[in-house]
């Protein structure tokens, strides 16, 4: 068994903190010989600020970077070359005049940013996906491959950027959006689910024996994948319809409840 779990919303507490609770959960699971996998639209740094919670591999950027947390080496990263980025970015900023970008660049753990989108995202959600904040202009954030591009606007919403970008089908980029301020778009064909059956062809796991936790809009493909999955309660619509079974909320442990049951029925 491998257990691959979302961060915000399904494995953390509503304050982005590990409770004991879970924190307990992937000692057990571990100790039993489970490896658990964080599979995150998180940055690395915004995995690395919760504390070493997670010991073994983990997936960020929407699965487009692979890290290996024993060694902190990174395994791989998918980017969208600088052709996509450019067209993305002109073709969204025609159709919503006032968008900032982001590009998470690298191993993600430098984001290029354009004037205003640090005015723009709450300071909770910066301080909880750390990075090395670069301000650019724009024609230099479109000159560089990226593994994430991050949008924002002064005054129309992240679900609405997220709604617009999944209609404009821009070639080789993939919309999704992790219910935060920001919308996101990732190189096409990269997804949680992606990165995960990468990882799962390194350790010589089955997707069968996967069993996938999440809660938003960016878990669908790996919730579809997964062996067995679980959208937490308040779950985004598109989750819960992807996932095969419901768990309790981030608020009542419910990743440590399931985790506690797949471990008494082995």
């Amino acid at each position: 068994m491998l257990i691959a779990t979302d961060l915000d919303g399904t494995f953390l507490t509503p304050n982005a903190t590990v409770s004991s609770r879970n924190r307990a959960a992937v000692e057990a699971a571990e100790a039993a010989g489970i490896r658990v996998i964080p599979v995150t639209g998180r940055a690395v740094g915004g995995l690395r600020v919760i504390g070493p919670v997670f010991h073994q591999y983990a997936l960020v950027s929407n699965g487009a970077v692979g890290a290996d947390m024993s060694t902190g080496d990174t395994l791989f990263t998918e980017t969208m070359s600088t052709h996509t980025v450019t067209s993305y970015v002109d073709q969204l900023t025609a159709e919503c005049p006032g968008v900032a970008f982001c590009a998470e660049v690298g191993d993600s753990s430098v984001f290029l940013v354009e004037e205003g989108y640090d005015e723009i995202v709450p300071a909770f959600e910066s301080e909880n996906d750390p990075a090395e904040h670069v301000v650019v202009s724009r024609d230099e954030l479109c000159s560089t491959e990226a593994v994430k591009l991050m949008i924002v606007h002064p005054t129309v919403s992240a679900s609405d950027i997220y709604q617009l970008s999944r209609r404009l089908r821009v070639p080789g980029v993939h919309a999704t959006w992790a219910g935060f301020t920001v919308a996101e778009a990732g190189p096409a064909g990269v997804t949680k689910a992606s990165g995960l059956e990468r990882i799962c062809q390194l350790l010589g796991e089955d997707r069968a024996n996967v069993v996938a936790f999440g809660d938003g809009a960016n878990d669908v493909e790996m919730l579809q994948w997964a062996g067995v999955s679980y959208a937490m309660g308040g779950a985004k619509p598109e989750a819960i319809a992807a996932a095969d079974r419901r768990a309790p909320r981030c608020e009542e442990d419910g990743f440590a409840v399931v985790v506690e049951e797949l471990l008494a029925s082995r």
